[in-house]
Order: structure tokens, then sequence, then C-alpha cells
């Protein structure tokens, strides 16, 4: 378990180590909440590929030993009281594209999008680097989510006002209304005509990608409702593919 005193502490070593440091997964999560929404097993954090040696160094001389390697950029490291260290590399000297032809950072760390680990937060009021909520709520997608990982998403859509990406699962013409999925939410959305937006509106296909905002109302069935469906290529201003949308306001 990592509790905020331990983020700290491991945060307090390894800044005075000169190691430069972004918060990922859940305590990436809380700190763009600025507050603790819920135990952590682990703390996430992301590097440059050039400090990876330095990093395991450091964290080995204050009591932590290499618990597995993910492959070269990926390292997970634990103590003798099982706090658990996910870091991963990060190689912000160049930039490509991935196999979807969005551009990220270069191929001597993980493929994280340009643009994503320009967000802040605070845990316990300090001031920490991590990535953005558009970028936390992208990779919160080809795994099986859990209730943690739903939590976590619609915490940020809510808060910073994300849209989510999906797919019209059904729509039933005649009546006016249809559902939505998304990767990372857990539970099929109920969308109605009238959230579509657009200036000449169509009727949702089947298949049809979409991004869209929700709410939790109950209709016909499902727990959440849509409030707005942005048809794909019709997304609101300011978001981008991979994650990357240039945002990086924080809630405090």
């Amino acid at each position: 378990m990592m509790r905020a005193e331990d983020v700290l502490a491991v945060l307090d070593l390894l800044d005075r180590a000169g190691v430069e440091v972004w918060l990922d997964g859940g305590w990436g999560v809380d700190a763009l909440l600025c507050e603790q929404t819920r135990p952590h097993e682990d703390l996430d954090v992301v590097v440059r590929a050039e400090s990876l040696a330095h990093h395991e160094r450091t964290m080995r001389d204050h009591g932590f030993r290499l618990l597995r390697e993910d492959g070269p950029y990926s390292q997970v490291l634990v103590d003798d009281t099982g706090r658990t260290v996910d870091v991963r590399a990060v190689d912000l000297g160049a930039t490509r594209k991935d196999e979807h032809g969005a551009l990220v950072h270069g191929a001597g760390g993980l493929p994280f999008p340009v643009g994503s680990l320009t967000g802040s937060g605070r845990v316990r009021g300090r001031r920490v680097g991590c990535g953005t909520a558009e970028y936390q709520i992208v990779s919160h997608t080809g795994y099986a989510i859990g209730e943690d990982d739903e939590r976590d998403v619609l915490a940020l859509h809510h808060r910073f006002g994300v849209p989510l990406a999906g797919r019209v699962r059904a729509w039933h013409e005649a009546e006016g209304w249809g559902v939505l999925d998304a990767a990372n939410l857990r539970e099929d959305v109920w969308a109605h005509f009238s959230a579509v937006a657009g200036e000449d509106y169509a009727e949702p296909a089947v298949g049809q990608a979409v991004t869209f905002s929700v709410e939790e109302s109950e209709r016909d069935g499902y727990r959440r409702r849509a409030v707005t469906v942005w048809p794909e290529g019709t997304a609101p201003e300011g978001t981008a593919p991979g994650g990357a949308a240039p945002s990086t306001v924080t809630s405090c």
C-alpha cells in the first residue's frame, strides 16, 4: 500500500537525487483531483529514459529492490514494508509517429503521446508533475476495467470536462434513442437523439465512432445518460487523439 506520506517520501528522495518525476496511474489521477479518493496499491511514476538507471540506484540506496522488469523501459521496485513503485521511462529527446499516426515520444522509451506529461496537480499540497486528464482517461483502455478504473475516469471526466470516446452500440431510430459504449466504462450509456451535436442532424449509425459527455441518470434500465454526443469528426474544441490535448489545467 502506498499512502500519501509514502508518495511524498519517494518524491523527496528522488528530488534530492535530481531525478525528474511525473505521477501516473491512480496517484496521478488523485494528484490532478488534488485529493486522495481511494487507497492505492502502488505508485506509478514516469522518469526520463536517461535517468532510469540513476532512479534504480537511488531507490536501491533507500531500501528498495527490483521486483521485476516489464521490458527495457519499465521496472517495478519494492521495499521490505511492501511499498511498491512502478516506474516507466520516456524519451523526451525525440518524437515519432506510432502505428495510428499519433505523435509520441522517442523510441528510447515508452510511447507516451507528446504533451501527455504536461499536467500538474498536488499531493497533500505539494505541487507535482503528472499526466494530463486527457491522457489519463485515454490510458484507461485496453484492459479489463475495474471499479477503481471507472471511478477514476468518471472523476476526471466530470472535474475537467474531458469527453469520453466510444461507439454507437445500438440505435432505435423510430424511438429516437440508442446505446453507446466506451472502452473505459464498464456499462453502456443511454443516449437520446436530442443530445446529438452538430448543425446538420443525422441519425447515429451503429458502429459509428463518437465522443460524449455523461451524467448519472437512469433511463430504460441504463444507469448513465449521455448529455451531449459528438459524432466522429465533430469533437469539442480542445481535444486531440491519443490523450495529448493541450489542457494542463488543474482543479487546485
